[in-house]
């Protein structure tokens, strides 16, 4: 994972990419993400191909599960595969024990749901 940054008062900041094809989804994250303390927005992205062709990797990744192409779970798979992967936290709208186990087993550190309260994701990011 790489070193979280800080800001000029010295306060550590998170980089934060939201992976998702919903682009009401991604801007409501990053809105939320870009007016947290502490945390960053450093990218959005509609496909696990696109965040995986970035050059800057961020602290943590919002990935959506059900993603066209490539789905989140393979993604987070092939993220551990990177020597400094981001902490990956999946987001779906789907309460479904099969996916989590799969999500967690592909690398994920954490799995929520989009109806999550926003207070509990920032959180749940820091």
């Amino acid at each position: 994972m790489s070193t979280p940054s800080h800001s000029p008062t010295g306060e550590r900041t998170i980089s934060v990419a939201i992976v998702d094809d919903d682009s009401g989804v991604r801007e409501g994250l990053a809105y939320l993400i870009g007016g947290s303390p502490g945390l960053a927005c450093v990218g959005t992205y509609p496909t696990a191909e696109a965040f995986l062709a970035a050059p800057r990797t961020p602290d943590v990744v919002l990935m959506d599960i059900d993603l066209p192409g490539l789905n989140g779970i393979e993604a987070v798979r092939r993220l551990k595969q990177n020597p400094s992967p981001p902490l990956a936290i999946m987001l779906t709208v789907y309460e479904d024990d099969e996916q989590i186990f799969d999500s967690l087993r592909a690398g994920a550190c954490g799995y929520l749901l989009k109806t999550t309260p926003p207070a509990e994701l920032v959180e749940a990011i820091t």
